[in-house]
């Protein structure tokens, strides 16, 4: 069984180096994987590098014209000549033993998906960054103590790992999404019956830089993407998976999301207050207001594009009459 790394890669020479020097510590010997690091149309020299790059294990580049993250691990997978693809993203640091970990679960136990976590760094100099990884690694922790089992929600190609035979089953990655788009593959998985399994060994550190404007976009993107993806389920079962989701989030943000849904200057002057907070946070600490802020501008962002995607009548299903 050979393993085969993907990497998608966009204007990130230097934390690309970061991941290449990562992976050739591997405990795993260096003849049993391969790397295929795809070029999605960077113009930052990280073509010149790759060709250049003297590497102590197989490593073969692709360049594309910019197309997307599924665009590019497609033709990563398709490139691609091991029995077992594992997926990390170009600012995901391996661990040493990283590759040796997602193979064992293979070796262990075939038919299914692997996901192993994206640790957090000491400190993110973003406050919405950090909450971010502060939401992921509350999951991990669920996903330890038992709270529930991994499903293909937490497919995150970060770090996770399936045959490539099953990739190829499934259809690979829609590039029609430009987010998400692991996830809606995870359902895919899913429904071909593939377990999914969270080894918390397979460790990495998540070296992520995001603008506000960046997060702002993707939250919004994941409103709008994952009822199209929920729809894949059937429309009851999208209906109540949204419906729950809703109703977990606390009541005053509910109230203040409800507030805004649907009326675009209170939701602009909620957002610019909030934006104003979290921008302000960056040089001040102030931990627990921002993660308050953080939470209601994530799920301003996200409500609202679900909204718009639902409709009115689907919307009322979700939120109530208020919606």
């Amino acid at each position: 069984m050979k393993l085969s790394v993907v990497i998608p890669t966009y204007n990130r020479r230097d934390r690309l180096a970061r991941v290449l020097a990562a992976l050739s510590r591997q405990t795993l010997p260096l003849e049993s994987f391969e790397v295929v690091v795809v070029d999605d149309g960077s113009s930052d020299g990280t073509s010149d590098y790759l060709a250049s790059y003297d590497a102590a294990f197989t490593l073969r580049s692709l360049r594309l014209s910019n197309g997307g993250p599924a665009r590019a691990r497609n033709a990563g997978v398709e490139a691609a000549t091991g029995t077992v693809i594992l997926f990390i993203d170009d600012d995901v640091e391996p661990s040493d033993s990283l590759l040796a970990e997602h193979l064992k679960a293979h070796q262990a136990e075939d038919n299914v998906v692997v996901i192993g976590p994206l640790g957090s760094l000491p400190h993110y100099d973003d406050p919405w960054v950090a909450w971010e990884q502060r939401k992921v690694e509350g999951q991990y922790a669920a996903m330890l103590r038992g709270d529930w089992a991994p499903t293909f929600r937490q497919f995150w190609t970060g770090n996770a790992s399936v045959a490539k035979r099953h990739l190829i089953a499934a259809g690979l990655f829609d590039p029609s999404y430009l987010r998400a788009e692991d996830v809606e593959l995870g359902l895919r998985l899913l429904k071909l019956g593939l377990g999914f399994r969270f080894r918390p060994e397979a460790k990495t550190l998540h070296h992520v830089e995001r603008t506000l404007d960046s997060w702002e976009r993707v939250h919004a993107s994941y409103g709008k993407a994952e009822v199209a993806i929920f729809s894949g389920l059937g429309e009851a079962e999208m209906l109540e998976l949204l419906s729950g989701n809703w109703q977990r989030l606390n009541p005053a943000s509910r109230w203040v999301i409800l507030q805004c849904l649907n009326h675009p200057r209170r939701h602009r002057a909620a957002r610019l207050l909030l934006r104003s907070h979290l921008n302000v946070a960056r040089r001040l600490p102030l931990p627990l207001m921002s993660e308050k802020a953080c939470s209601l501008l994530a799920g301003l962002l996200y409500w609202q594009a679900s909204a718009d995607t639902l409709g009115p009548e689907r919307a009322r299903v979700v939120f109530g009459s208020a919606g």
